[in-house]
This record gives structure tokens, C-alpha cells and sequence, in this order.
């Protein structure tokens, strides 16, 4: 029976359902189904089971507009897509995800996507002042789910071409700061953000183009060129370039630290950016700031406290892997500064740092974990240019404030690693005439353990500063110049300072009412005080605990001195300084830096004062003896020789540097070359060993080579090794005779004799002459009189 059971039932399915007309049917059957699921049962699902899942798990709400999928081309379309956190803020949205799925997936094992584009993402993360971020809750609410991957970590994807396009970042940080005790938010937002890459095989161990950019809303733009890699590990190397990023969104951050507010600047980059499991983060190139400002919170004192017209640094090298910072020369163009002593010894940077509440400091040694090395800065020193910077003391008797322009100079290396401080070099101009010089060394990273600056100004015009006068003694000062001697040194936090100052023919005003102003016979007090020059010294100490805002301040004035005019005949120079309204130590005294023959401003005008005087008296001839100190100008000069001596070695070789470091380590060879020349005999080997600290000395059993410091060692070596002799410092006391001749032969004169010179047989060059100076800063050159 079984026999004719199923050729009768094939027969009948044959006949009656899989004959042509009948397959033709259930081939348009299938058809129209895979067609209905395809356009509007799988978009349904997808949609209604995404939403469910999420709020049945993430216990967040996903709103999606519409969902598009072609069975046929294998494209998905999906629109006005958000998903929200429990409180209602939007974590992500976007306005459309186009997928185009290829089917070579099936014959190449990958998940293969020809075209992906995002267009209007919006990613919105904030982190609370419990230290959580939005995207972290999310995270620890998903924890728990494994994700789907193969075997090798990464699922197997391949993405042919990825776009993203109007792409908006936004971040709020809630912080603590000092304008905002109760709380406030930092904002950063990246807008018309973009993003593509091409070729991407996620699941291989290979790089692909990158490409990304966007805006920051407070200003600026930023952009990468480069690849990267997902597998085996996260990576991304190529070039990164910032235009002009605006630097107050990170005025909160700033604010945590001291009371300050940025009123301006741009930071730019560019240079190449890495990432990799061996280097969280690399970036080498150049960075610069400009229109930078820092002004105090203060109400009543808004202007800057620091700031600069341009920054520039031409090679910065930064690694988190190496945990060190290296930077070329920092150059500062158009810096400026204010700082203030106040009548309680405090400081302006004093009432700028925010107090930190007991355990809030920062991590001591060994938080970084076992064995970490400490982050290494090494600043190839800093480079200003037409700077400006404000000083005012009014601890001081006479309250003191000036503001120094055309500032130039520079500070030497600055190393985290070496205990050689970095020396300051800085001079500019007070006034018409005046000269200001910043000198000292210090220590950048423990300043409070060892710092010796002095400040030093000369030819500074005293009635420009009557107002603090007055509050002072309720005087006006009608006439004078002043000279200040500031120096301060910090050992282990305490704090010793030396104030000299020199009033040169003091001259008081009329007393003007003022309240809280000493009473004091002022005028029998400067009659007193004035020696047989016209000069009052006065050398006012200070002392006391750094932070204190109250130092001790110590003896007031030291000494007073005061002798009878002598007559014209004892002193012939006081008479002629009486003709042209000067002192006598401004015809007679000049003055030369140390290894140089130039005129600085004040000594400018002193010449000028002299030729005055001379066109008064015609009778009158100058013997000029052009001084030498062999003690002051000797180490100035083999400084000169030497740093001549490295630049015609590096022009040798085709490097062409006008004035270069001795102390820079692009020159390290140089001196190491020319420390050889000089000292035949002696081993860099062993000069390099005695900067070099052995394991067994190290407590972690690390040998470290104070690079710094040999080559300050080089530098101080070669230095000495110039020869200096008796005629090049006869010759440089002749060359200043003659830079003073010259002045007197100008017929460009500063007084009111308009276009009058000094005939040239009034002025006589004598043999130059060794003489012994009162420090080591300059030498001054006494004036002959002779009758014509």
C-alpha cells in the first residue's frame, strides 16, 4: 500500500500545487513577504526592540523618529535618533545614520559596511562634583551585559567609508572656585565637529586614514590629518594643528588655584600628535600663546597682573610615557608683570592664592605609586623682548613705585632634575633716562629654598613720585634722582632683604595736608642727611618668615653724613654742575657696564650735561682717561671672548648663531670641543663623571647625569681659558675715552644749545688707567679738567 501511497501523493502535488503556474505564485508569495518584512516588519521590531531594551535595562528613555531598511540594497536609514538620562537630559542624539551594508560580508568573514554616515551628533557629558560623569552611571548601569565579539577582541568589521558631519561636543564640569564658593560649571563645546575615515579594517592589525576637525565655541579651530588603529590595541599618530583656541574656558579650573580671571588668549599648536599602549600620549612641534592676560577677581584692582602680546615656543616635546617636558627657548615678546609690596609686607600674589582646606594640598612623593619617576621639565631657558613690568615697595620709608620698559634679557636653563639654579638677566628702562636691571639666580621649582635677586635702578627721576610721598611725611619732593639697590634672599623659606637707597640732591616741596602722614622736620633731616656731594644713603633691612604678612622691619637709617659746600676751587665740578642745573657726580662720573665701552641712557644724558657746561666755559679743556678694572671688566671680557670663540666654531661648521648659549645643550658639543682645545690634558670622560651619580649612591639604585651642571662646568672652564691681557683692557678703557669724545663732538646735543659741539682740540685722550670700582657692576671713568 505504501508503494502507491506516494507516487499518488507526488502526483497529486505535482498536479495541484508545484506545477509552473502554481510556483510562479508562491515565488510572488515569498516575494511580497520578504518585501513586507523587509520595508516595514524589521524597521518596526528594530525600533520597538531597541526602546524596550533600553528602558528595561538602562532605565533610560531612546526616542527614534523613523527607521528605514531597504531588504534589497541592504541600506538603513535612521532618523531624529536621542537617547536621554532618567532626569530628561539628552546623553546623544543625532539627526540621521545612513548604513549601506554590502553583501561580499557573507564570502569575506567581516562585517563589511560600504558607506556609514552621521549627520548633527550631539554628545552632551557632564561630571558632577562627586567625581561621576553621565556616560560613567551609563556605563555601570550597562556593566553586567557581555558584549558580542569574536575571538580576537574586535569583531570582525570592515568600513569602507565613514563620515561624520556637523557634529556638536558638549562638556560641563561643576566646580568650586573662588568667585564661585557655592558652586558653578565649566563649559567646554565643540561645534560643526567632523570626522572621516576610509578603509577601515577594525578587526586587523593595521592603520587606516583619520581624519577629524571642529571648532570651539569660544573660539578657535583645531583639526587632525593622520591613521589609526583599533587592533590589537588603541592607536593614533599624525600631524594635529589648533588655530587660535581660546583660553577662557579654563578660567574655572585656574580659579581653583588663585584668585584670578583671563581676560585674553589664543593657544595654537602644531605638530605631531601619538597615542598608543606604550604611550598614552606624545605630542612634538611648536606652541605658542598670544593676547594673554591674568587679572585679579578683585573689584577695586582690575589691571593685569601678568601677561604677554605673544608667546612662541618653536620645539616642544611631550611624553606621559617618559614623564617628561622639553621645550626650547620660550620666547615672550611684549610681556608684562605688576607686582606689589604692600605696607603689611604682603605681596599681590599673596591675596591671589586661594587657601586650601587641610589635606587638599598636593600628593606628596610615593602617591604616583611604587617606583614612579617624577615628571621631568627642562626649559632651554626664556627670552624677553619690549616687555614691561610694574614694581612698587610701599613697606619702604619712602614708598616706591616705578614701571620698567623695553625690557630685554633672559633667564637661563630651567631643569627639574639639576640643583643649578637659572640665572636672571634682565635690564630695561625707567623714565627718559633711567635704567632698571633685574640680576640673581633662582631656583624655579624651589624657590623658597634658595633665591638671591637684585634689583637695581638708577638715574630715577623722585618728584615723579611725590603722591607716595606725601602719604608718607606730607611733603612734596621738588628735586633729585634717586638710586635703588633692592636685594632679597630666600633660604628655607626665610626671607632677608637689603634695601639701599641713594637720594641724589634732594630737594624738598611744599607740605601738603594729608592724614596718617608722619611729622617730621624733613628739611633739617635732608640738611643733615646730604654729604659733601648732595647724596642721602639709606640701607633699610628686611626680614621675616615668607607667607608672615607681617615682617619685622629693622633698623631705619644707617647712617647720615653731611659736610659744608666746599668753594668753587675744591670742587670745580660742583661749580660747572651749578651752570647747567646738575650735580657734580653728572660731569665728572661715568659710568661703563662691565666689559663694555657703550653709553647706557643715564651716562647718554651726563655727557650731554658736560658738553653744556664746556659750551658755557670755552676756556675749560677735558682730559679724558679711559678706566680698566682688570678685577670687574677682566671676567666680562673673557665671557665675550668666549662666546665669540663658540659662535666662529659653530660658523665653521656651517651654523651661523650671532650670540650663542653657552649653557644650551645644542651647543654642549661645541664647548665640549672647545674645553678639550683649551685643557688638553683633561679627560671629558672624567669631567662627565663627576656630574654623574652612581647606582650605589642612588637610594633606587638609578645612576642620573646632571647635564646642566656640566655644562655650566664647560661653560665656566672654556670661559676662564681666555686670555685677556693688558692691552685689550687698554684697549677697551681707550675705546670708552672715545665713545664719550664722540658724544662731546656730536652736533646733536640734549641741552638748549641746539646743534653746538665741542671743538675736538678741547678734548684730549689720556693713556688709559686701571682703576678699582666700588662693586662689581661697573667702572666708572673720573674726569680731567685742563685749561685750553
Amino acid at each position: 500500500m505504501s508503494r502507491r501511497f506516494l507516487p499518488r501523493l507526488w502526483g497529486y502535488l505535482r498536479h495541484r500545487w508545484i506545477n509552473v503556474r502554481r510556483v510562479r505564485l508562491w515565488v510572488l508569495v515569498a516575494v511580497a513577504l520578504y518585501t513586507l518584512a523587509g520595508f516595514f516588519l524589521v524597521p518596526w521590531l528594530a525600533g520597538w526592540i531597541a526602546q524596550d531594551k533600553v528602558q528595561e535595562e538602562l532605565g533610560r528613555e531612546l526616542r527614534i523618529g523613523d527607521i528605514d531598511f531597504n531588504p534589497y540594497t541592504f541600506t538603513l536609514e535612521v532618523t531624529d535618533f536621542a537617547l536621554a538620562d532618567p532626569d530628561g537630559h539628552e546623553l546623544a542624539a543625532f539627526d540621521r545614520l545612513f548604513v549601506n551594508f554590502t553583501l561580499v560580508s557573507l564570502f569575506d568573514q567581516a562585517w563589511t559596511f560600504q558607506q556609514a554616515r552621521l549627520e548633527g551628533p550631539v554628545v552632551q557629558e557632564e561630571r558632577f562634583a562627586s567625581g561621576e560623569t553621565r556616560f560613567s552611571r551609563l556605563i555601570d548601569d550597562a556593566a553586567g551585559e557581555p558584549a558580542a565579539t569574536s575571538e580576537g577582541g574586535m569583531p570582525a568589521m570592515v568600513i569602507r567609508d565613514l563620515d561624520v558631519v556637523e557634529g556638536v561636543i558638549r562638556f560641563a564640569d561643576h566646580l568650586t572656585t573662588a568667585s564661585h564658593p557655592s558652586g558653578t560649571t565649566a563649559t567646554i563645546a565643540v561645534q560643526d565637529f567632523a570626522l572621516s575615515l576610509n578603509d577601515a579594517a577594525l578587526h586587523e592589525n593595521s592603520g587606516f586614514p583619520l581624519h577629524f576637525a571642529g571648532q570651539i565655541k569660544a573660539g578657535g579651530a583645531f583639526s587632525f590629518d593622520g591613521e589609526m588603529r583599533v587592533s590589537p590595541a588603541f592607536g593614533v599618530n599624525g600631524g594635529l594643528r589648533a588655530e587660535t583656541l581660546a583660553l577662557s574656558p579654563a578660567e574655572p579650573y585656574l580659579q581653583q588655584l588663585a584668585r584670578l580671571a583671563i581676560k585674553g588668549g589664543n593657544l595654537s599648536l602644531d605638530g605631531r600628535l601619538s597615542v598608543s599602549a606604550d604611550e598614552p600620549l606624545a605630542f612634538r612641534g611648536s606652541a605658542g600663546v598670544d593676547g594673554f592676560s591674568l587679572a585679579p577677581l578683585d573689584p577695586g584692582d582690575t589691571e593685569p597682573v601678568a601677561g604677554w602680546q605673544a608667546m612662541k615656543i618653536e620645539q616642544l616635546d611631550l611624553s606621559l610615557a617618559q614623564r617628561s617636558l622639553e621645550a626650547s627657548s620660550v620666547s615672550i615678546e611684549g610681556g608684562s608683570g605688576r607686582v606689589i609690596i604692600r605696607e603689611d609686607r604682603t605681596t599681590n600674589f599673596n591675596r591671589l592664592l586661594v587657601a586650601r582646606a587641610e589635606g587638599e594640598g598636593p600628593a606628596v612623593e610615593g602617591d604616583q605609586g611604587e617606583g614612579a619617576a617624577p615628571f621631568r621639565v627642562s626649559i632651554a631657558g626664556i627670552v624677553l623682548a619690549d616687555s614691561r613690568l610694574q614694581f612698587a615697595d610701599h613697606s619702604l620709608p619712602l614708598p616706591f613705585s616705578t614701571r620698567i620698559h623695553k625690557l630685554n634679557g633672559k633667564i637661563s636653563t630651567l631643569a627639574s632634575d639639576t640643583q643649578t639654579p637659572a640665572d636672571v638677566q634682565l635690564e630695561g628702562q625707567v623714565g627718559e633716562h633711567g635704567l632698571a636691571r633685574i640680576e640673581g639666580t633662582i631656583h624655579a621649582w624651589q624657590p623658597m629654598r634658595d633665591t638671591d635677586v637684585t634689583l637695581t635702578f638708577r638715574n630715577l627721576v623722585v618728584p615723579d613720585y611725590s603722591p607716595y610721598t606725601v602719604a608718607f611725611a606730607g611733603r612734596r619732593i621738588a628735586e633729585g634722582r634717586m638710586d635703588l639697590d633692592l636685594g632679597y634672599r630666600l633660604v628655607d623659606g626665610k626671607l632677608a632683604g637689603s634695601n639701599a637707597i641713594v637720594l641724589h640732591d634732594l630737594e624738598l616741596g611744599e607740605e601738603v595736608e594729608s592724614p596718617g602722614a608722619m611729622d617730621l622736620p624733613l628739611s633739617l633731616a635732608v640738611a643733615l642727611l646730604k654729604d659733601s656731594e648732595g647724596v642721602i644713603e639709606m640701607d633699610i633691612p628686611v626680614t621675616g618668615e615668607l607667607g608672615d604678612p607681617h615682617f619685622a622691619l629693622g633698623g631705619a637709617i644707617r647712617s647720615a653724613i653731611g659736610d659744608a659746600i666746599g668753594d668753587i676751587v675744591s670742587a670745580p665740578f660742583r661749580f660747572l654742575a651749578s651752570l647747567v642745573g646738575a650735580s657734580e657726580e653728572d660731569l665728572q662720573r661715568i659710568a661703563y657696564p662691565a666689559g663694555r665701552s657703550d653709553l647706557t641712557p643715564p651716562q647718554h644724558q651726563r655727557v650731554g650735561l658736560l658738553r653744556e657746561a664746556l659750551v658755557k666755559r670755552p676756556a675749560l679743556a677735558l682730559e679724558l682717561a679711559g678706566p680698566f678694572d682688570p678685577n670687574v671688566d677682566g671676567p666680562a671680557l673673557k665671557r665675550q671672548r668666549a662666546v665669540e670663540q663658540l659662535a666662529e666654531w659653530l660658523r665653521e661648521r656651517g651654523r651661523e648663531v650671532s650670540s650663542p648659549d653657552l649653557t644650551a645643550e645644542s651647543t654642549q658639543e661645541a664647548m665640549e670641543a672647545l674645553f678639550s682645545s683649551a685643557y688638553p690634558q683633561t679627560s671629558l670622560d672624567e669631567v662627565r663623571a663627576r656630574f654623574t651619580r652612581e647606582p650605589d649612591e642612588d637610594p633606587k639604585g638609578r645612576s642620573a647625569f646632571d647635564a646642566v651642571a656640566y655644562r655650566a662646568h664647560l661653560a665656566e672652564a672654556v670661559i676662564a681659558a681666555q686670555p685677556v691681557t693688558d692691552a685689550d683692557l687698554a684697549a677697551l678703557g681707550q675705546a670708552r675715552a672715545r665713545a664719550v669724545r664722540d658724544r662731546l663732538l656730536a652736533d646733536t646735543p640734549d641741552g638748549p644749545q641746539e646743534g653746538t659741539a665741542v671743538e675736538p682740540e678741547r678734548v684730549q685722550l689720556a693713556e688709559p688707567r686701571a682703576v678699582e670700582s666700588e662693586n662689581d657692576e661697573q667702572v666708572v671713568m673720573e674726569v680731567g679738567l685742563a685749561v685750553d
